[in-house]
């Protein structure tokens, strides 16, 4: 423990894509940041980058967070700086083929699917949270300030879920995940925020990522011809598919204490697909 102000970030899935992302965003506001992820050349490098350009404190854990003993030892190890973690981003998340039909999907595949995007999930809100309610309330500070005092809170956890938490529109093993994944939050909302921990959850649409190129193929690839011509393209109204800077902006938002009321929201951020047709 350093006896330093500074706040800690716990990023699982912060190897690549929205967790990368959010790993940069939220050092660039001065946060320490501890990447999480199963791949220990892409998780060192994000947290050698975050280190150097933001001058932040990083470190890298691999962790599986399937396995409920390894995610209990990174929240343990997480906290070795300052004895706290101020704000949790599960990023952490696996799908397959946008073409797979039912009929193709395993039930090993579904198994798998499920251990990470649902059962992993869990376990890290969980003991982020276990972890999260021990600790002093930070004040809550913004500007313009309320003239009123707000409460002091323990910590903020946001889980990436997704549209597919909120609509049925194929993805036979990741959609049943998200939607439990989405129901993983509201419950750590009730359970929490009576103990200062808020819990909420930014539900992405289409966002090009290594994910997203493994489930799409070239459709999912930045700059490409198919990208630009995809129907899924063509079906979302600002004509394109985000960036994971732009889902991380949202997850920083939600970890702030500008949305210091909000406790157990799916916000949607998705260039306008799932309410839009």
């Amino acid at each position: 423990m350093t006896g330093t102000a500074a706040r800690v970030a716990f990023i699982s899935g912060g190897g690549g894509g929205i967790g990368k992302a959010t790993a940069h965003k939220l050092a660039s506001r001065g946060i320490w940041t501890v990447i999480v992820d199963m791949n220990e050349q892409e998780g060192h490098t994000v947290a050698d980058e975050v280190s150097k350009k933001w001058d932040v404190k990083t470190k890298f854990l691999k962790v599986d967070i399937t396995q409920e003993q390894q995610v209990k030892d990174a929240v343990a190890a997480a906290t070795e700086w300052t004895g706290r973690i101020d704000y949790a981003a599960n990023c952490a998340g696996i799908c397959e083929s946008i073409w797979a039909e039912e009929e193709s999907i395993t039930t090993e595949l579904f198994e798998k699917t499920h251990a990470i995007n649902t059962r992993g999930l869990w376990l890290s809100q969980k003991y982020q949270a276990f972890q999260m309610r021990t600790q002093e309330p930070r004040p809550i500070s913004f500007e313009p300030a309320c003239p009123h005092k707000i409460p002091g809170q323990r910590g903020a956890i946001a889980n990436v879920v997704s549209i597919s938490g909120l609509q049925a529109a194929g993805l036979a093993a990741y959609t049943p995940s998200k939607y439990a994944a989405a129901a993983v939050t509201k419950n750590g909302a009730k359970f929490y925020g009576p103990e200062g921990v808020r819990v909420n959850a930014l539900c992405p649409g289409w966002t090009l990522t290594k994910m997203v190129e493994h489930s799409m193929g070239k459709e999912g690839i930045i700059g490409s011809k198919e990208n630009e011509e995809s129907a899924v393209s063509k079906a979302i109204a600002l004509r394109r598919m985000a960036f994971a800077e732009e889902q991380a902006n949202v997850l920083s938002f939600l970890l702030s204490d500008e949305s210091s009321y909000m406790n157990g929201s799916l916000v949607v951020n998705d260039g306008g697909f799932h309410d839009i047709r």
